[in-house]
């Protein structure tokens, strides 16, 4: 729970009382009656008994309020009861930082007293930065990061560093490298070199750590730096950068925040949700804090473009529309599009060949760099061990022409043995028999895909640098649809990546672990996603049991949980190519779980009901009801039976049955782990779980171009009932229906 989310609940009620007449001007204050009064220091404390070093920040954390719907300041928080860990700048780092501003022409003189300091928006946001951008709130349970902490997230990604788990006060979550050759600090935070002597140090209310730099990571938008990058030519992305400005897609990306709905979550309009049915204890649906956009962006650099178009050692001296000109010509050579594209220089044109080149290269979500796949309970890792020895993928939905992306993670590459490589579009032969791990086989040089190289964040995206040319044409439609495409259905919901919900990895932070959605009505938060009235939407992560003693039997380890007298309506990612498709969805049966009609097609204020309702009680083996129990020994309806070792003849032969019946097993490609786990046993599979099934919802004629919904509707009149939405799969006939090779159990 970040610092602001402490005090929702006094502002909202604050709100409610003054209604239409909230203004900034509020006066509520924390209540000193959280304040420790036994022996030691606090953070605040501690920072006042040495203004030698830290006097400047202090008087930043008297001035600075929570939030600006907030009268109470930071420095009230950081003498009140909670769980921080603060990265104080020294005065000499804050005279640093104002000295900078200096030499960015943000301010004349490097002082507070400054003449552009007269500008109250400016003076308020230098102060913000400056303080946000020290604090993360690590939660009611989860400690206070510590250098121990900064080495393991140091040496992730070959020594390049990883985030932190937790954003900072900011909403931004900080990058810890390893600092060489500096006898005075091991470490940096997001640029900043923590101090080695003046680290881990210990308050009642968290860790203190000195920064001898303000922490200020940039607020660039990735719009504003392309847009630098053409007007100063600045070498990296200058192509790339020409390329989104013919598309007009510069404004787009300039795009930060939706501040309508933040104003109306604080002034209280935006409620949290009841608390939910079975979740942690009744634990109440919290809604986001903010509707943040995001942009993921796949660039080829301009090193690659100079090699490729034969511009070495002049392409600076081009004029961006010449450049334009140059890779427009190249992607109409080469058929990096689909077939049908219109050509010419009308780029902002979602039809137009190079308008569907550069489109293709940005999904509308900023996903970190752990999460292009997500690793939770693939077969062999968990948690606890984090062994990789089975394939992981995930597909996204890219800008423009809306079409699908691949990104996967073999556990070693094919042909020279490198791990921890995550591709865009490759297409390998996995070793996928009955008694197989999944791993990579081989794969052909045309499917290999691009490589992500390195990454960059901004403000509000993630720049990957990739090895070779991305693109979407014919051909790479039909190696898509060649493959059973299994789709998280939290990466069809772009804003819970871009608001750091979906696999957000605390463990104690309760607004990540029970995320509240408001109905369409209330506020429209989803862009693909229509909520109902009498509509409980709960995002539930399985993060939560990383303490505890299993996992979730959930793919990636999250669900959407709907409850109610529910209706939902969901935008589906596109099918690669036209075609016969199989759609299919998770399912988990248990008590809680009601009965629903599923309705698919083209026209979301009018969609056809398919097929009779489902009844999501009926599990493997048990039929459960909806009063809370289950009749044990009564004969499922499903036909569900379990493996037989080492028979895999008998095994396919109940496989089809099941199938006969409208029911597929769960994919053998994920598992029931514990902390405890040292090797896998075969009813960890979950295959083996009766309770976790895919049920098949449809067989249709699908277009590539067509926008497909599909709603979910509840057919029984008890609100407590819940409706469980985990993944889906799209299945093209030629493997679903494949008499010479059967569709793989994974």
């Amino acid at each position: 729970m970040n610092i602001i989310s402490k005090f929702n609940r006094t502002l909202l009620l604050l709100a409610i009382a003054v209604g239409a007449l909230f203004t900034h001007s509020c006066t509520e204050e924390i209540d000193t009656s959280s304040r420790y009064t036994f022996t030691g220091n606090t953070i605040l404390s501690y920072l006042q008994k040495h203004p030698d070093s830290y006097s400047s920040y202090c008087a930043l954390l008297d001035i600075v309020t929570i939030s600006d719907y907030s009268a109470s300041t930071v420095s009230q928080v950081l003498s009140a009861r909670g769980n921080y860990t603060c990265f104080a700048p020294t005065n000499e780092a804050i005279d640093k930082y104002l000295q900078s501003l200096v030499e960015n022409g943000v301010i004349s003189v490097a002082s507070w007293d400054a003449p552009e300091f007269q500008d109250a928006e400016l003076l308020n946001k230098t102060r913000k930065n400056i303080v946000y951008n020290s604090l993360i709130d690590n939660g009611d349970n989860e400690q206070a990061y510590q250098t121990t902490d900064f080495s393991l997230a140091a040496s992730f990604s070959n020594g390049q560093g990883s985030n932190l788990t937790l954003a900072n006060m900011k909403n931004r979550k900080l990058l810890v490298t390893k600092v060489k050759e500096d006898e005075t600090s091991d470490y940096a935070i997001a640029g900043s070199n923590v101090s080695n002597t003046n680290c881990d140090i210990y308050t009642i209310n968290g860790y203190v750590h000195q920064v001898y730099d303000v922490i200020s990571p940039s607020d660039e938008t990735v719009g504003d730096a392309f847009k630098k990058a053409i007007d100063d030519r600045i070498p990296g992305n200058y192509v790339f950068a020409a390329l989104l400005d013919a598309c007009n897609l510069i404004p787009e990306l300039s795009k930060i925040e939706d501040e309508e709905y933040y104003r109306q979550r604080m002034i209280g309009n935006i409620k949290d949700l009841d608390g939910h049915p079975t979740f942690g204890g009744g634990a109440p649906g919290v809604m986001p804090e903010h509707r943040y956009y995001g942009f993921t962006m796949f660039v080829e650099g301009d090193e690659w473009w100079a090699q490729t178009l034969g511009l070495q050692g002049s392409l600076y001296d081009l004029e961006p529309q010449e450049i334009v000109q140059k890779v427009s010509d190249y992607v109409e050579q080469n058929q990096l599009h689909l077939p049908g594209a219109s050509t010419g220089e009308d780029y902002a044109n979602e039809n137009n060949a190079l308008n569907q080149f550069v489109t293709y290269h940005i999904i509308p979500a900023k996903i970190e760099p752990n999460k292009l796949v997500v690793h939770y309970n693939e077969l062999y890792y968990s948690v606890a061990n984090q062994t990789k020895r089975t394939t992981v993928f995930d597909y996204y939905t890219t800008m423009g022409k809306r079409r699908l992306l691949k990104t996967i993670e073999p556990p070693q590459v094919s042909g020279d043995g490198r791990k921890d490589i995550v591709f865009l579009n490759r297409f390998p032969v996995l070793r996928n028999g009955r008694q197989e791990n999944y791993s990579e086989r081989i794969c052909d040089e045309e499917k290999k895909g691009v490589e992500i190289l390195s990454s960059k964040e901004m403000v509000n995206a993630y720049i990957y640098n990739i090895s070779d040319k991305l693109y979407f044409n014919q051909d790479v439609a039909g190696w898509m649809a060649g493959e059973r495409i299994r789709v998280d259905v939290t990466t069809i919901l772009n804003e819970l990546m871009s608001n750091d919900i979906r696999a957000n990895e605390s463990t104690s932070d309760r607004t990540k672990q029970c995320v509240g959605i408001p109905q369409t009505k209330t506020y429209n938060y989803l862009e693909n996603c229509e909520i109902g009235s009498n509509t409980k939407f709960y995002y539930l992560t399985g993060r939560v049991a990383n303490d505890g003693s299993t996992c979730w039997q959930n793919y990636q380890g999250d669900e959407l949980n709907i409850v109610g007298n529910y209706e939902i309506t969901i935008k589906l990612p596109p099918v690669p190519k036209d075609g016969m498709y199989e759609l299919r969805m998770g399912v988990s049966a248990n008590s809680q779980r009601g009965m629903c009609q599923v309705y698919w097609g083209t026209d979301k204020d009018q969609l056809p009901a398919a097929g009779i309702p489902l009844d999501l009680r009926n599990g493997g083996t048990l039929w459960y009801n909806v009063f809370g129990s289950h009749g044990v020994g009564e004969p499922s309806t499903v036909g569900w039976l379990d493996d037989v070792e080492d028979d895999d003849i008998v095994n396919a032969d109940n496989d089809k049955k099941l199938r006969n019946n409208g029911y597929m097993k769960a994919p053998n490609s994920y598992w029931l782990w514990t902390k405890s786990t040292t090797a896998v046993l075969a009813d960890q599979h979950m295959r083996r779980m009766p309770t976790a099934l895919r049920r098949i919802i449809l067989r249709e004629e699908m277009k590539a171009d067509q926008t497909y919904y599909i709603q979910f509707k509840s057919v029984l009149s008890n609100p407590k009932t819940e409706f469980y939405l985990d993944y889906l799969e799209f299945c093209e006939k030629s493997i679903y229906d494949n008499p010479l090779v059967p569709e793989d159990i994974w």
